[in-house]
């Protein structure tokens, strides 16, 4: 399953934004006025966009600028010459975090090889909540990687390949195998053929 980068919170000049029991965003006029100017005095995480597969670059650059960075990997396999290796990937893909002051930093962060940009919202960057960044680093392990939940493929999931001799085939799940480590699934695109697959290949498609 892909992991999308978490979302940021917005300011306003009319109220400030927070999360509800459902755990969306609302903006109450009755909490204290968010300024601009306050945001871009204070130390926040932020979202950074790095080059294509340049997010450990910017990030090094970044770091030696004196600013705390946040790079969650996770481990992968992936099949070479048709034998799996490991490897690590970053969590979210194309994007890390950094704790910075924008009035000071924040040209500097811009500026840094590997960047090519910090998410805004025009010329003011979005700090990202404090708490999502908290529980992103409770989840990182003793070896400094983050460990994904293995997901259940129940009969009829539709799922796309993303590794092996069928990938980017789209088909639906039939049933795990007792092994747990295959999945019998159904190819679309091979007029329902089945075939096994190994489960790490696989990742659930949207509907």
């Amino acid at each position: 399953m892909y992991l999308l980068p978490p979302k940021p919170v917005a300011a306003t000049t009319q109220g400030q934004f927070r999360k509800t029991n459902g755990g969306n965003t609302s903006m109450t006029s009755s909490d204290p006025i968010v300024k601009s100017n306050d945001l871009w005095r204070d130390i926040n995480w932020f979202a950074v966009h790095a080059k294509p597969r340049r997010e450990s670059f910017a990030a090094t650059n970044i770091s030696a600028l004196g600013i705390g960075i946040l790079l969650p990997r996770i481990k992968v396999e992936r099949l070479v010459r048709g034998a799996a290796q490991q490897g690590t990937k970053p969590l979210f893909p194309g994007y890390f975090f950094a704790r910075f002051c924008p009035q000071d930093s924040f040209e500097s962060v811009k500026a840094a090889r590997g960047v090519l940009q910090v998410v805004s919202s025009g010329r003011m960057p979005i700090p990202v909540y404090e708490e999502v960044v908290r529980e992103i680093q409770d989840r990182i392990e003793e070896d400094g990687l983050i460990r994904i939940r293995s997901h259940h493929f129940g009969p009829g999931t539709r799922v796309s390949i993303q590794s092996g001799p069928f990938e980017g085939m789209m088909g639906k799940v039939e049933r795990e195998l007792d092994d747990r480590k295959r999945v019998a699934i159904f190819l679309e695109t091979l007029l329902n053929a089945r075939v096994l697959i190994e489960r790490r290949w696989i990742e659930s498609a949207a509907a």
